[in-house]
């Protein structure tokens, strides 16, 4: 480095500094005197960087409302959800109560059945016996005629009793 120390770049003298420094503002006039391009496009990048980062600021704002909305949705889809739950849970209710309903009303109605067949048996057993009765007392009668143009009719009347007392017996 001691070759170097003759270098006047190294040790600047006021003549050096002042044609530098007269350049470099000549130069520095010239560039941005036919370079206002530059300039220009510099600043629309940044007015265009500024408008965007802008624009994601409205976005961003745009989608928190999205999401408040969505929430929104969500819950009253929800809601609906379970009111149409409820309303089905409401509907199998009277279904089931309707089914019992009319159950209960079938099983009256052949209970009523039954009941008018048991009477209607009742009653057809009740002629049944009146007319063995009858036709009992009718033989009984006409024995006796029969009898008592033979005589002796008291002992033929008991024989008959105590057959018919075993005929009911038997049946």
């Amino acid at each position: 480095m001691i070759f170097l120390s003759g270098f006047p770049v190294l040790n600047p003298s006021v003549g050096l500094l002042f044609w530098t420094t007269l350049i470099f503002i000549l130069v520095w006039l010239f560039l941005s005197k036919f370079f206002k391009n530059i300039a220009q496009a510099l600043e629309d990048r940044e007015n265009f960087i500024d408008g965007s980062l802008s624009k994601a600021k409205k976005a961003e704002a745009a989608l928190a409302g999205l999401d408040t909305e969505r929430e929104a949705m969500l819950k009253d889809a929800e809601q609906k959800g379970l009111e149409i739950i409820r309303e089905a849970e409401a509907i199998k209710k009277t279904k089931i109560a309707q089914g019992e309903a009319r159950g209960k009303e079938r099983e009256k109605n052949i209970l009523e059945a039954a009941e008018q067949d048991k009477i209607n048996r009742m009653k057809e057993m009740e002629i049944n016996i009146q007319n063995q009765i009858g036709q009992s007392s009718l033989e009984i009668a006409k024995k006796l005629l029969q009898r008592e143009l033979e005589g002796n009719h008291e002992d033929f009347v008991k024989a008959q009793i105590a057959e018919l007392q075993g005929q009911e017996l038997v049946a």
